[in-house]
């Protein structure tokens, strides 16, 4: 299972590597997409949604949705999208914990949740790289996995106080604290090195960069949240050892679009 895992891990870092530094703006566009439809269809079975045609339907809406979003509307529409992402993200997750885990949405919602979590997230991966740069995408990113990779570290070893025990047991206060001390060293290093135009002090920067990274954690709650009511472990079988799309991007939904909206705002 590890070998499997790690192996998968490999092969995906090769492939968003590729992506990311080779492809053209057009490629770059039909990789975000194809992980968007492969999300929709995945978002569907957190529904429940078990007929075919209909997640095919449904994963065919939000990725022509997240397309035309890109194409026809500015940045001024994810200006609007993030908070309404923030808001609903964090409400769902802190009342689920509250409600000590008892059902909180039914499936329609569930569905209608997939816009307001899939579309900001498709827009940004696709508009961050061509308005500011791989590199900047990818330290967005890398402060991600830095509290992903912090969290389980300093949570094995000092975690005692549960952050959301009903979401997500294994998660622990301890562990958010070293994800995000974790994440302002990698922040800090990053923008050293990428250097880019910036109207804030570079430790400002820094201590912004990694508490938005800290909005990963709810990202992955909330989805873990929907697993729980629908009552599955995973959300897909696409990654051997890691899951489906979503189980990879849970932790970028939340994250990512508030990123892009940080770097359109010191830039």
């Amino acid at each position: 299972m590890i070998q499997t895992r790690v192996l998968t891990a490999i092969v995906l870092v090769l492939i968003f590597g590729a992506a990311l530094f080779k492809f053209d703006l057009l490629q770059w566009v039909g990789f975000i997409l194809f992980a968007t439809f492969w999300a929709g269809w995945e978002w569907a079975g957190l529904a429940s949604v078990n007929n075919k045609l209909f997640k095919l339907i449904y994963a065919f809406i939000v990725t022509v949705s997240s397309y035309l979003l890109y194409v026809y509307f500015d940045d001024s529409f994810i200006f609007l999208l993030v908070p309404v992402e923030v808001v609903v993200m964090i409400s769902m997750v802190t009342v689920y914990q509250l409600k000590k885990g008892k059902r909180l949405v039914d499936n329609s919602l569930v569905l209608l949740l997939g816009f307001f979590s899939i579309l900001p997230f498709a827009l940004s991966m696709i508009t961050f790289r061509q308005t500011f740069s791989p590199e900047l995408l990818l330290l967005c990113l890398a402060i991600i996995w830095a509290i992903d990779i912090g969290a389980f570290f300093s949570g094995r070893r000092f975690g005692k106080r549960k952050l959301a025990s009903y979401v997500s047991p294994g998660k622990t206060w301890e562990g958010v604290l070293g994800g995000f001390l974790f994440a302002i060293v990698v922040a800090y290093l990053g923008l050293y090195f990428i250097q880019p135009y910036i109207l804030s002090s570079a430790l400002q920067v820094t201590l912004l960069l990694a508490g938005i990274g800290l909005l990963s954690i709810y990202g992955d709650l909330f989805e873990s949240l929907l697993k729980r009511q629908a009552n599955i472990k995973d959300s897909g079988f696409l990654l051997p050892g890691h899951g489906g799309i979503l189980d990879r991007v849970d932790s970028l939904l939340l994250a990512m679009p508030v990123f892009y909206v940080f770097w359109l705002w010191v830039s």
